[in-house]
C-alpha cells in the first residue's frame, strides 16, 4: 500500500494486476500496453508479468512523495514466482 494515489500507464507488453488483502495471482487482470491503472491511496495490491511472457513490461509510474509502502503480510517475500 503506499501513502499517495499512484498513476500508472503500461508503456510496453502486458502488466497483471489486482487489489485486495489475499494474494491470488489467478485473479490478476492482464492490462496491455496503453493501459491505464490508478493504485489508490491505502488499497492492498498485486502486480507482476507471467513467468512465461514473451516480452517484459514496461511501466511508466508517477506519484507524490513519500512513498512509505505497507506489507500486508511482512513475513511472505515482496517478490514471489507463481
Amino acid at each position: 500500500m503506499y501513502r499517495t494515489d499512484r498513476l500508472c500507464v503500461v508503456v510496453s507488453g502486458t502488466w497483471w494486476c489486482n487489489s485486495g488483502d489475499d494474494f491470488d495471482p489467478g485473479s490478476a487482470v492482464p492490462v496491455p500496453a496503453g493501459g491505464f491503472v490508478r493504485r489508490v491511496a491505502g488499497t492492498p495490491h498485486y502486480d507482476g508479468v507471467l513467468a512465461d511472457a514473451s516480452q517484459p513490461a514496461v511501466i511508466a509510474i508517477s506519484g507524490l512523495g513519500p512513498v512509505d509502502q505497507t506489507w500486508i503480510d511482512p513475513t511472505q517475500s515482496w517478490w514471489r514466482r507463481t
